[in-house]
């Protein structure tokens, strides 16, 4: 069976981090300027989320949902972007352990 996917080409700049050579801090920061994918494996499959940490693309009553969750130093806490598609967005766990590619798709200066 062939499955058809589509390559998306952002129209502007895009930044890929090293899973492996960037800090909690530098994966928190490009959350925050936009929206960026992330890979990971769950269950031994991978997964592939559109999350961010900016503001402006989540649900205005749930932008403080987060702190439910609790701090965890090796789990990132982000904002899925088709986290549960009849609402929206939803708020998710993700071990930076686990990540495997992670990029910046908005919000980079030209």
């Amino acid at each position: 069976m062939n499955t058809y996917k589509k390559k998306i080409q952002m129209a502007g700049p895009t930044l890929t981090l090293d899973p492996d050579k960037s800090t909690r801090s530098d994966l928190y920061n490009s959350l925050m300027e936009g929206i960026c994918e992330i890979k990971y494996t769950k269950n031994g499959k991978e997964e592939i989320k559109s999350c961010t940490l900016k503001k402006v693309h989540m649900e205005e009553g749930k932008i403080n949902d987060w702190v439910d969750y609790g701090y965890e130093k090796d789990i990132l806490v982000v904002w899925d972007m088709n986290g549960d598609e009849w609402r929206g967005g939803s708020w998710i766990q993700i071990p930076i352990s686990r990540v495997t590619f992670f990029e910046q798709l908005t919000g980079i200066p030209r």
